[in-house]
């Protein structure tokens, strides 16, 4: 990250007291890569993809005291292709995150504007796709519990609490903005986390109303067979998630589980069964520091869907390893490689960054590079 003195952006004449209060950093993260998968529709493919291990961004985020631990905050993060230099996020400028609001060292944070909700935000970090290099080719399936935060909430209030005695809490409401209609594409997210010295713990809610047309840029396509067309057809999307990690001295180990419910499904909106979905998903991550520059990783997940309508059970079993070695404190060079077999009449699809496979299983390799500033 590079910080910037507000005096190179503004008036020379404005007073040296002014400078002191105020900054603005700008960063970014740069990750591109060679990606082989061995069954996308049939068949095997190589393809050139960034934004794996963690999305492509640039940002500005910036802060002035007001006195008193008071803070006024900003962030403008947009999400990009680096291959061919396309905004991300449906083509928005700022779509990942874009806020203001005040900080208060006693009171908390109050921010406006598009934000992250609490599951992707508090339980994806206790994930392989938050944890370990191989990013969104280690998601859960579907990245149906959005862990890889493959969406953001638009028109939302958000408050974090200060932190209590190692504990901290986090509300979310997002305007639906319907006329007439305070309840349509609107959603809701909480979550509570506690950290005590190598302790990390949190769990998290966020219920979205329409979820397809409340955030457009979700997963909610006919091509990711998961889960796709239940969120097309959803009126509700809930998703209810906990995690927890310990850190050793040169490893961590950390567990999740999530649960997510697609309810009110319309046939005629491409589900094909009324009622409701649920999918469950336990995980167990772990690293370690090889050296000071090298870490290895591995993961398993197990995921089980029950579709009301008829029955039906869909299982998905996922194994991720990773190596990450550190050229420099800001650069990394690494290996991934993912295997998923499903079962219950189901397909393997690591969506969404592949298309799925015509068996039950597939693997994926990569090899990347990340530049962080």
């Amino acid at each position: 990250m590079r910080k910037l003195s507000l005096a190179l952006l503004c008036m020379p004449f404005i007073s040296a007291s002014v400078w002191a209060q105020s900054s603005v950093t700008i960063y970014g993260i740069i990750d591109d890569g060679l990606t082989w998968s061995s069954n996308q529709r049939g068949k095997s493919a190589f393809q050139m993809q960034s934004g794996i291990s963690q999305g492509n961004r640039w940002g500005l985020k910036g802060e002035e005291d007001l006195g008193g631990g008071t803070r006024t905050i900003f962030r403008l993060e947009g999400g990009f292709n680096v291959n061919t230099g396309a905004f991300s996020q449906g083509g928005r400028e700022f779509g990942r995150l874009a806020y203001v609001g005040l900080s208060d060292r006693r009171y908390g944070t109050l921010t406006l504007g598009r934000q992250g909700e609490a599951v992707g935000d508090y339980i994806g970090p206790f994930s392989a796709n938050g944890t370990l290099p191989g990013g969104i080719l280690f998601p859960h399936p579907g990245d149906l519990d959005n862990i890889g935060v493959d969406f953001h909430l638009n028109n939302a209030v958000k408050y974090v609490s200060p932190s209590v005695a190692g504990l901290t809490g986090v509300a979310t409401y997002s305007f639906g903005g319907t006329a007439g209609d305070f309840v349509r594409n609107s959603a809701k997210s909480f979550a509570l986390q506690y950290v005590n010295g190598n302790l990390q713990v949190a769990g998290a809610y966020t219920s979205i109303d329409h979820p397809a047309t409340a955030v457009t840029e979700g997963v909610w396509t006919s091509t990711n067979t998961v889960d796709g067309n239940y969120g097309l057809a959803a009126s509700s999307y809930k998703v209810f998630g906990l995690g927890a990690a310990y850190l050793f001295e040169a490893g961590r180990i950390s567990v999740d589980w999530t649960q997510t419910q697609f309810g009110g499904l319309d046939p005629a909106l491409g589900a094909k069964v009324r009622g409701h979905v649920t999918f469950n998903t336990g995980e167990v991550v772990g690293s370690y520091m090889v050296t000071p520059a090298l870490q290895l990783g591995v993961a398993y997940s197990y995921t089980e869907g029950n579709v009301s309508a008829n029955g039906q059970e869909p299982r998905y079993h996922e194994v991720d390893a990773s190596a990450d070695y550190l050229l420099s404190k800001t650069t990394d060079i690494y290996a991934s490689a993912t295997f998923m077999h499903a079962a219950g009449g189901a397909v393997a699809d690591l969506a969404p960054v592949l298309q799925a496979s015509s068996s039950p299983n597939q693997v994926a390799l990569r090899v990347g590079i990340r530049k962080k500033f």
